[in-house]
This record gives C-alpha cells, sequence and structure tokens, in this order.
C-alpha cells in the first residue's frame, strides 16, 4: 500500500514539474519547439524570446506550462470595488490587463498613455506600444468622481534589427500618405463597442512553426536612415496555404489594400481585431460571422512583399500588440 501510495505521488510531482531545455549547440526554437510538440510562439512567450535568433548555448528554457507573471495588489479602492491587479511589469508591445474584484459589474475608464480604455467585464485590456520606452507610466482609473492612481512598469522586449532592400516596384509603394490613410482604414474596420466574440486561447491562424519575422522587430526600408517596427508575426509558407480564424469573430474588412495586399480583419470584440495580409485569395465578406477554423483567404504575396508569407497581427483598440501570448491565454 505505501509502495503505491509513493508511486502516485511521485506521478503527481512529475505531472506538475516544470518542464525544461538546455540549449545545445546548433539547436534553433524551430527544432526544440518540433521535439516537444509545442509552438515557437509558445517558447518565445514562456522565455520572454523577442527575437529567436538570440539563443545561447546553455540557455535553460521552459517548454511547457502558462507564462508567470507576478502581480500588483491593491485591496484599498473605492466601492463596490474589493481588489485591484495587474502585472507588475508589463513587456514593451504587450497588454497590461487590470483584473477588477467586485461583486457587480464595475462602469469607468483608464487614462493610459493619451489614451482611454473602458472598463469591460471588470477588467482593462492595456495595449502597451511596441516603441514605448522603458519606464513607469501611470494609469488613472476613473470611477465617477473617485480616481485611483496606478502604475504600470514598461520593460524593454528583445527584438531584432535589420534593413530590408525591396525592389523598386515594391519601394515605390511607401507613400506616407496613402500609408496612413491604409492605416485608418484597417482601425477603422473594427467596432471598439462590440461584445467579446472569443472564448479561451486563440489557435494559430496557419500551420505552421516558421516564423520568419516575429513581433517587434526594428525594421528599415531606406537603408537604415528610419525604423519602425514590425506590427505581426510573419510566418513563412508557400502561396496557397489555407489561412484559418484564430477565434470566433466578424470580418471587418476584405479587400485588396495597396499596402498590405490581400487583406481581411477579425473583429472579436472588446476593441479587438486581428488582421492577415498579403492574401492571394479571399474567401470571406465584410460583414460575415466566423468561427475558430474557418476558413479566410489563402496565404500570397500581394502588396508590399519581400516572398509569400503570411502577416497576422493582433490590434488592442487600434494599437498592435503581439500575437503569441494570444495562443497560450486570452485576457
Amino acid at each position: 500500500m505505501r509502495y503505491w501510495l509513493f508511486a502516485f505521488l511521485t506521478l503527481c510531482s512529475l505531472a506538475f514539474a516544470q518542464v525544461t531545455h538546455t540549449v545545445q549547440p546548433g539547436e534553433t526554437l524551430y527544432r526544440i519547439a518540433k521535439q516537444y510538440s509545442t509552438t515557437v510562439e509558445a517558447l518565445q512567450v514562456l522565455n520572454q524570446i523577442g527575437d529567436p535568433t538570440q539563443l545561447r548555448v546553455g540557455q535553460v528554457l521552459r517548454v511547457s506550462g502558462q507564462p508567470s507573471t507576478a502581480l500588483n495588489r491593491l485591496t484599498q479602492a473605492p466601492a463596490p470595488i474589493e481588489a485591484l491587479e495587474w502585472p507588475r511589469q508589463t513587456v514593451q508591445g504587450h497588454l497590461a490587463v487590470i483584473r477588477i474584484t467586485a461583486p457587480q459589474a464595475v462602469q469607468g475608464e483608464v487614462r493610459f498613455l493619451n489614451n482611454t480604455y473602458p472598463i469591460q467585464q471588470n477588467r482593462v485590456l492595456l495595449p502597451v506600444p511596441a516603441l514605448q520606452a522603458p519606464g513607469v507610466y501611470p494609469a488613472l482609473l476613473r470611477l465617477g468622481q473617485d480616481v485611483v492612481r496606478l502604475e504600470v512598469r514598461v520593460v524593454a522586449g528583445s527584438f531584432g534589427r535589420f534593413v530590408l532592400q525591396l525592389p523598386p516596384e515594391r519601394q515605390a509603394l511607401l507613400v506616407p500618405e496613402r500609408l496612413r490613410a491604409e492605416r485608418l482604414r484597417v482601425v477603422g474596420s473594427c467596432d471598439f463597442n462590440r461584445p467579446q466574440q472569443w472564448r479561451g486561447p486563440f489557435r494559430k491562424p496557419i500551420q505552421t512553426n516558421r516564423i520568419t519575422d516575429p513581433f517587434g522587430t526594428r525594421r528599415s526600408y531606406d537603408q537604415g536612415r528610419t525604423f519602425s517596427y514590425h506590427e505581426g508575426l510573419d510566418y513563412g509558407v508557400p502561396e496557397g496555404t489555407p489561412v484559418y480564424a484564430p477565434a470566433p469573430g466578424v470580418v471587418g474588412l476584405a479587400e485588396r489594400l495597396f499596402v498590405r495586399g490581400g487583406a481581411v480583419t477579425l473583429d472579436h470584440g472588446l476593441g479587438v481585431c486581428s488582421g492577415y495580409w498579403h492574401l492571394s485569395r479571399i474567401v470571406v465578406q465584410p460583414g460575415q460571422t466566423v468561427q475558430a477554423g474557418d476558413l479566410l483567404g489563402y496565404s500570397g504575396n500581394t502588396g508590399l512583399s519581400n516572398g509569400p508569407h503570411l502577416h497576422f497581427e493582433i490590434r488592442v483598440r487600434g494599437i498592435p500588440t503581439n500575437p503569441a501570448p494570444w495562443f497560450l491565454s486570452a485576457p
């Protein structure tokens, strides 16, 4: 009897043990992900790896579980709030989620980085721009006449940097006025007041582990004179690879754009919208409701593209955020 009890307890401890992997010479995130039947995105999130090329021999990686997040907790807040929780630090380009414990739905808003974010379902999604300088920033929670001052600590991510060489015909697409107009059209396709559509983590929109450009990469199209950043994840796949909805939503736009090429946006509610660029073919229509796993179109090389791939992004109230954490746990 004692033997079986010992064996049972041993199995339980192994089930909850944290699985790790020590990086060996020549290994890549792609190879490690394949070895453990996980994804490159999961490895990046669990180990806070922005640039997958920055692996070090001997580095110990977590390969399972959920991201560990240390939280601030405030219990001195106006009624009916019983407690407030938010991350002690947030990486550039990620979400700082404020969670409210209260016996009823709380109405109010948070002022953060010159933008206003409403309390929705007793939480607030605060997107931290990928270029936001590291530091501590105020987040003012307004509840009627009451104001609670919170502080959000932004820390630097590890992002690559490179100069993109485009052929002359694609370089001609970089017209500032058209870039701005197209961005406004993309953001405008999202209804910030739509109720939440998703339930649980997002699925990957395409079946591959080959990420050719991660989120946040500092990139230049003018020989390094100026740098912007990559607003999503690029998946290197052959033209014509199926692209699927990662979560329920409503199609915001489905058309050919100047820079983004064949483009689809999905509105997932609460100001969260996803985008799919450079498609060769689109099979959905604006206003159509889709479920996770529904076909949206096929990858391509249209618009401002340097080769066949899918660009996938998630914006929160218009601000691009790293999509990878959404595959592990959605807020």
